[in-house]
């Protein structure tokens, strides 16, 4: 497995980071026995081929991607929601806005000949819609199963659908929006589960296999979900 070594004199321990662009770095503290590493990379192998081929897989969608596309329906099984969109052009000089006109319809008005301008204000109303579908599921299934956490936020990460701070701060991906509901609800609770251990040990698979049966299904499920995001998301 290819990789490279970095020396980290702030570093007290080896560190294995991985990105879609560098691929696998190991971090070393200053005067570590290099001759170490290769057993060190072999120990983390699963869990490294994992997350490279999660990289792959969202390489492939953004290259199999059309490059200038607009949706005519936006479909949210996250919250078992279709909306359709119109575009109305109201002028080269207006700016792109989005609003909602009854149930399950979104116009986008301005300058829509600019596909990159609509594309971004229908991102923004994905996390508008993202914070008010999932912070009352979250809030609910912390109340439900005894967990505490600080706050949600709703982001847009480019590798993870959440992710949990050592304060409690659980942060979500809007493109949950476009994964099946029993697959986000898995989602919120893993990242419950870290607000009480926060890494992924055995006690922390065995808490959140105490919530979810089939969980091992439910990360393969997960994983794959980047396959199921809509192409004029890229």
């Amino acid at each position: 497995m290819d990789y490279r070594v970095r020396i980290s004199p702030r570093s007290r321990k080896v560190r294995l980071t991985l990105s879609a662009r560098d691929g696998l770095t190991v971090v070393i503290p200053r005067g570590f026995n290099a001759r170490r590493i290769p057993a060190i990379v072999e120990a983390r192998k699963g869990w490294i081929e994992k997350h490279l081929q999660r990289f792959s897989e969202e390489a492939r969608f953004v290259a199999e991607s059309p490059p200038d596309v607009l949706p005519e329906t936006i479909d949210l099984p996250a919250l078992g929601e279709i909306w359709q969109v119109a575009y109305r052009s109201t002028g080269a000089q207006r700016a792109v806005e989005v609003e909602t006109f009854g149930p399950g319809e979104l116009v986008v008005s301005g300058a829509v000949s600019d596909h990159f301008a609509c594309r971004s204000v229908l991102k923004r109303w994905l996390r508008r819609r993202a914070s008010e579908g999932f912070a009352p599921l979250l809030s609910r299934l912390a109340e439900e199963h005894g967990f505490r956490y600080d706050r949600v936020t709703i982001r847009g990460q480019k590798t993870r659908w959440g992710s949990c701070s050592v304060r409690k701060t659980i942060s979500l991906n809007f493109l949950l929006l476009f994964l099946p509901s029993d697959v986000v609800r898995y989602v919120l609770l893993h990242e419950l589960c870290h607000t009480v251990f926060m890494n992924h040990s055995d006690k922390f698979w065995l808490l959140l296999d105490g919530f979810e049966p089939d969980s091992k299904a439910m990360r393969r499920r997960m994983r794959g979900g980047w396959k199921d995001l809509p192409a004029w998301l890229s």
